[in-house]
C-alpha cells in the first residue's frame, strides 16, 4: 500500500510539473492583439517580445531615468525596401565575398545591397548581414530640424534643437547624380548639424565625413562659436557622446560603427514589438513633453521578426565591451540596441521608432524618425526626433565642406 502511494504521488508530481511547464511556455508565447495596451500591469505576459534589459522601462522607467512605459499594439503590416533599391541590389547577387580581414572582396561599387539573398547558413552570415545593414537604402539626401529632450535623474527636462543636412553619395535612387555622387575626397556620406538652442551652444556645428575607402578613418569637424574657428577632430570622437544626447556617432540610430572595426555573432531569431509607422512629429513631441516627462512613441507598436546580433569591438580600449542589436528581417531596421561597458555591465539602452515615407515613384519605405536613449549608469534619459525633408533638398558637396561650417557659423 505504501509503495503504491509513493507511485501515485510521484505520478502526480510529474503531472503537476508538466502542467506548470506547459502553462509557462504557453504564457510566455502569448501574443497581444491590435488595440491592446501593454503597461506595468501586464508587460510580464509579453516579456518575450522585448530585450530583457528593456523590461525595467515598464516597471519604473529604468529606476526613474525615464517614465514608466505604456504602449498600444497595432496590426502588423509589410514594410519592404523600395522596389527600385531591390532591383539595384539584384545585380550584386553572388558577386562578393569577405576577405580574411573582414572587408568586402570582389569590387563592390557601393550600389545596392552587397549581399542580396543572404542565407543564414552562410558561415559569415552575421558580418554580411551587418554590411547589408550599413548599405541599405536611407535616402539620397535630407534636411530639416531635430530636437533632443534630455532628463537627468532628479533634474528638470531640458532640450536642444538643431538644423541638420545629410547627403548620401552612394545608393542614390531618385536625385541626380545617381546611383553615385562623385566627390574629390571619395565620400560615402556626410552629416552636418548646427545647434540653434539653447544659447549656450547656439551655432555650435559638427560635421562627420564617412569615406568609401574602408581603410580610411572617418573625419569629424567642429565649429566653435567662442573661438570662431573650425577644428578637426580625430576618429576617437566617434565614441564620444554628442551634445544633448547619450549617443556618440557610433551609436546613432542604435549602431553606426565602421563595419570592419567590429566582430559579429548571430545570436537568434525572435519576435519583438516595435514601431514601423510612428505618429511622432516635432509638434507632438512638444505636446507630450509636459511637466518633467520625456516624450515617448506610445502608439503603433507591431509584432516584427528580427535577427539578434552581438557586436564586439576590435579596437583596444573601446568604451563598450559589446552591443546587442535587433534588426528587422524584412528591411533591417534597427529597433533595439543594448550596450555594455568595458566591465560587461549594462550601460545604455536604445529603442528606435520608424515612419514610412512616400518616394517620388509612389513607393514607400520605412525610415527612422526617433530614438529613445537611456544611460542607466549615469541616470540620463533622452528622446530625439526630427522632421527631415527626404530627397530633393538641392544640397551639394559644397554645402557640407569644412569651409561651409565657418560660413554658417558667421
Amino acid at each position: 500500500m505504501r509503495k503504491r502511494m509513493k507511485t501515485i504521488l510521484a505520478l502526480l508530481a510529474v503531472s503537476l510539473v508538466s502542467c506548470f511547464l506547459f502553462t509557462s511556455l504557453s504564457f510566455g508565447q502569448e501574443m497581444p492583439k491590435p488595440g491592446e495596451v501593454i503597461d506595468k500591469n501586464n508587460y510580464k505576459k509579453y516579456a518575450h517580445l522585448f530585450p530583457e534589459e528593456y523590461l525595467a522601462g515598464f516597471e519604473n522607467g529604468w529606476d526613474g531615468t525615464g517614465d514608466p512605459i505604456s504602449i498600444k499594439v497595432s496590426e502588423t503590416k509589410s514594410s519592404p525596401w523600395p522596389k527600385a533599391f531591390l532591383a539595384l541590389s539584384e545585380k550584386n547577387r553572388g558577386k562578393f565575398t569577405l576577405d580574411k580581414d573582414g572587408y568586402i572582396a570582389g569590387g563592390y561599387d557601393y550600389s545596392g545591397l552587397p549581399f542580396p539573398g543572404l542565407n543564414k547558413n552562410d558561415k559569415d552570415f552575421a558580418t554580411k548581414l551587418m554590411y547589408n545593414y550599413r548599405y541599405r537604402y536611407y535616402c539620397d539626401d535630407r534636411e530639416g530640424p531635430w530636437i533632443s529632450y534630455v532628463r537627468r535623474k532628479g533634474e528638470s527636462v531640458i532640450w536642444y534643437t538643431a538644423q541638420s543636412i545629410e547627403i548620401f553619395f552612394v545608393n542614390r535612387l531618385y536625385t541626380n547624380p545617381k546611383p553615385s555622387y562623385k566627390t574629390p575626397v571619395g565620400l560615402e556620406d556626410a552629416q552636418l548639424s548646427q545647434y540653434t538652442y539653447p544659447n549656450s551652444v547656439k551655432n555650435f556645428t559638427s560635421l562627420l565625413y564617412k569615406y568609401q575607402n574602408p581603410m580610411k578613418s572617418d573625419d569629424t569637424y567642429t565649429y566653435l562659436p567662442t573661438l570662431r574657428r573650425v577644428l578637426r577632430g580625430d576618429a576617437s570622437q566617434r565614441s564620444t557622446p554628442l551634445q544633448g544626447t547619450i549617443q556618440a556617432y557610433d551609436d546613432l540610430v542604435g549602431f553606426n560603427g565602421k563595419i570592419q572595426e567590429f566582430t559579429y555573432q548571430f545570436v537568434k531569431e525572435q519576435k519583438v514589438l516595435a514601431v514601423e509607422e510612428s505618429p511622432m512629429s516635432l509638434s507632438l513631441a512638444k505636446k507630450l513633453q509636459v511637466g518633467n516627462k520625456l516624450p515617448f512613441p506610445s502608439d503603433n507598436w507591431e509584432i516584427r521578426n528580427v535577427y539578434v546580433i552581438e557586436i564586439k569591438p576590435k579596437i583596444h580600449g573601446y568604451p563598450q565591451s559589446k552591443k546587442v542589436v535587433y534588426l528587422d528581417e524584412e528591411n533591417l531596421d534597427l529597433y533595439y540596441s543594448i550596450a555594455s561597458d568595458r566591465a560587461g555591465k549594462l550601460w545604455k539602452i536604445w529603442s528606435v521608432d520608424n515612419k514610412k515615407h512616400l518616394l517620388p515613384d509612389g513607393d514607400k519605405y520605412s525610415y527612422n524618425t526617433g530614438v529613445v536613449g537611456m544611460d542607466v549608469q549615469f541616470g540620463m534619459g533622452t528622446y530625439y526626433t526630427h522632421e527631415y525633408k527626404l530627397n530633393g533638398t538641392g544640397r551639394m558637396y559644397t554645402d557640407i565642406m569644412p569651409s561651409a561650417l565657418l560660413k554658417r557659423g558667421q
